[in-house]
C-alpha cells in the first residue's frame, strides 16, 4: 500500500492538471475515471463550474476555472467585430490573438520592459495596456476595445512582438494573403 501512495497522488495530479489546462471541473473527471467511464463522459454546455456554465451561451467561449477562452477563430471574430473592430481585419486579428495568448482572456506574461502582457492580445500594462488593471486588461470586450484602438482597427501591429505580426512587417493589409 506504501508504494501505491506515490502513484495515487502522481495519478491525481496529471487528473487535476490535465482537468485545469481542458477546462473540465476536477471533481466530475475524477467521479468519471473513478466510476470507469471516459474522464469527460458527461461533461459539457451543461456541466457548471464556479456557476457557469462550461460553454458561453452566445457560441463565443468556454468559461472554465481558468477563465474565458476563446477556442476558435470565428469566435475570436465575433469578438473583435462586436466591439468595433472591422470585419476585413477579423480573421488577421483573430490569428494574432491566437499566437499572443492561445485565445485565453486570462493569460499573462512578463514583458521585457518590466510590465505584464495581459489577455487574449497581450496588452503590456507598461505599453499599450498603460492605466488598466490586469483584471480589467482580463475582460476580453475591454481587451478588444483597447487592441483595435491601438492598432487603428487592426492595420498598425507595431505594439506587438509575434511570429503572426512580424510576418506582416507589423502593419497589416486587409485583403492581403496571411
Amino acid at each position: 500500500m506504501a508504494k501505491a501512495v506515490p502513484l495515487l497522488l502522481a495519478g491525481g495530479g496529471v487528473v487535476m492538471l490535465w482537468s485545469g489546462i481542458k477546462g473540465y471541473s476536477i471533481s466530475e473527471v475524477l467521479r468519471n475515471v473513478v466510476s470507469g467511464k471516459s474522464p469527460t463522459s458527461g461533461i459539457g454546455q451543461s456541466s457548471p463550474i464556479g456557476g457557469l456554465s462550461m460553454a458561453d451561451p452566445t457560441g463565443g467561449a468556454v468559461v472554465s476555472s481558468g477563465g474565458i477562452s476563446y477556442s476558435g477563430s470565428s469566435q475570436l471574430q465575433q469578438l473583435w467585430t462586436s466591439n468595433g473592430g472591422p470585419a476585413n481585419t477579423a480573421a488577421f486579428a483573430a490569428k494574432v490573438a491566437m499566437a499572443e495568448s492561445g485565445g485565453n482572456a486570462k493569460s499573462t506574461s512578463g514583458n521585457p520592459d518590466g510590465g505584464t502582457n495581459v489577455g487574449i492580445w497581450q496588452l503590456d500594462t507598461k505599453g499599450v495596456g498603460a492605466g488598466y488593471t490586469v483584471a480589467q486588461l482580463q475582460d476580453p470586450n475591454t481587451n478588444a476595445k483597447i487592441t483595435i484602438a491601438a492598432t487603428k482597427g487592426g492595420t498598425d501591429w507595431s505594439e506587438w512582438g509575434d511570429p503572426v505580426t512580424a510576418a506582416v512587417g507589423y502593419h497589416y493589409t486587409p485583403g492581403s494573403a496571411t
